[in-house]
């Protein structure tokens, strides 16, 4: 176990170093109950806050942290009530919450989206966006992340979404989607997060979402 401690220790400061150089903020967490803590010790009370449809943050708990405590300008994205309203609101939000399909040990963050609300809000808009990303979710290069997003992550988006897209059935992408189904019509590759700082990856010693 040290052994392994010692490995992620090494390999986090090599991304934070990589990562800082690129404008992202980053911090390391040995598991999501430290992670959830540190984001919500970020987010105010009087923050406008909303997030993307991720996984991640359901499993580090910070979409309930966030429902049940006394936020009042939370957008709740999951209330199909509030879907577009939330949307929208994330352009103007202080916090948007999210995850990336994939990070690279080069420096760089790849996103697929349907509708491209989530990846539009991830590039423009908000004041601080924080990304929950499990270590599943690091590659070695683009072309690698690019693979896990269209591969893997819309494939049990499918699965987890009721779609009958091929992703779905075999883990593969043959871009035969019907237009309303596809899970990835929008691309974000971010080489950079050009306000230092406004990105910020939450780089976790577990497996999360998809």
């Amino acid at each position: 176990m040290e052994i392994y401690d010692t490995y992620f220790e090494r390999l986090s400061q090599k991304l934070k170093d990589t990562y800082n150089k690129r404008g992202f903020g980053f911090d390391s967490f040995s598991n999501k109950e430290e992670a959830c803590n540190f984001v919500l010790s970020k987010i105010s009370k009087d923050d406008i806050i909303t997030f993307g449809g991720s996984m991640s943050i359901a499993e580090v708990g910070l979409s309930d942290a966030i429902k049940n405590g006394d936020y009042p300008n939370f957008f709740d994205r999951s209330d199909k009530s509030m879907t577009k309203t939330a949307e929208l609101k994330a352009f103007e939000s202080d916090v948007y919450l999210c995850s990336a399909n994939a990070i690279t040990r080069d420096g760089m963050v790849i996103c697929i989206d349907g509708h491209g609300n989530r990846v539009a809000a991830i590039a423009y808009g908000p004041k601080r966006v924080y990304m929950i990303v499990g270590k599943n979710k690091l590659t070695n290069n683009a072309d690698e992340a690019l693979i896990r997003a269209k591969n893997i992550a819309a494939g049990h988006n499918a699965i987890r979404f009721g779609i009958d897209n091929p992703c779905s059935v075999d883990m593969l992408c043959n871009d035969e989607c019907e237009l309303s189904k596809r899970l990835c019509s929008s691309r974000l590759h971010l080489e950079a997060s050009a306000t230092q700082g406004r990105i910020h990856i939450i780089f976790i010693d577990e497996n999360l979402g998809f």
